[in-house]
């Protein structure tokens, strides 16, 4: 039988509540080696719990994962797209410049104005579940695209002009020169900007409290659009939990 946090703290010599005749039945149990100290398994493949020692962050772990898939499913395609497009196509003018700044902006922005921008287009606007992976994710996307955009765009003008010559010394058009040469040759530096972007977005609380996935979530969601919640929130939600026993799950 699982005893209560309570007893946890009592067993590891940290500050606990007990009253004096459970205290004794503990004392009583240690005695008789009835009490034991064991793997805490629950943390690994359990949701939240509003009692610390059934909490775990399965449902947290399975929401990072699924948020943070659609946020580079929407924001690494794009982005690239937009950086081979201003570095490799487009022509110096109003709506090249137009981007360029804007782009920078974005770059930024504090992150819980892209939160509120989520909630006002995806939520409000697009009728998209709250709490969701998906409004998560495509939050996390916009916040991560700049990064992805002006990361891809040095690689690709770290590329040697060289090597652009010599596709169309062999009569290459440029969609050939920039698809089958210069792309391969920037592409590590392409995955570099986006591990970057993926792992600022890991890390963000804000723009996701205001999208609703700092609710409390014990089951784990099997799709997108269930609601979810993910690392960051968990550990701050647990951060402002009355029970000590919460205190060691946030720094695990």
């Amino acid at each position: 039988m699982l005893a209560d946090d309570q007893v946890d703290m009592y067993m590891k010599d940290y500050y606990y509540k007990i009253k004096d005749k459970d205290l004794k039945t503990i004392q009583d149990l240690e005695k008789n080696n009835r009490l034991e100290k064991r793997f805490n398994t629950i943390f690994f493949t359990q949701g939240d719990s509003k009692t610390p020692e059934y909490s775990g962050i399965l449902s947290a772990m399975i929401g990072t994962v699924m948020t943070l898939c659609v946020a580079m499913l929407f924001a690494f395609p794009i982005g690239v797209a937009t950086a081979v497009y201003l570095e490799e196509f487009s022509t110096q003018g109003k709506w090249s410049e137009f981007l360029e700044v804007n782009i920078n902006n974005l770059a930024a922005i504090p992150s819980i104005l892209f939160g509120l921008l989520g909630l006002a287009i995806f939520i409000n606007l697009f009728g998209m579940p709250r709490s969701s992976a998906l409004v998560g994710g495509l939050t996390l996307a916009l916040m991560t695209l700049p990064i992805i955009v002006v990361s891809s765009r040095a690689a690709l003008r770290s590329v040697p002009a060289s090597i652009r010559q010599a596709g169309y010394g062999l009569g290459l058009t440029k969609v050939q020169v920039v698809k089958d040469h210069v792309l391969p040759l920037a592409f590590p530096g392409i995955m570099t900007g986006s591990i970057i972007g993926l792992a600022q977005a890991m890390g963000e609380t804000a723009p996701l409290i205001i999208v609703g996935m700092i609710a409390f979530i014990p089951d784990s969601p099997s799709t997108v659009l269930e609601a979810s919640t993910v690392m960051p929130a968990q550990i701050f939600t647990w951060a402002g939990m009355p029970e000590r026993a919460y205190i060691e799950r946030t720094a695990a």
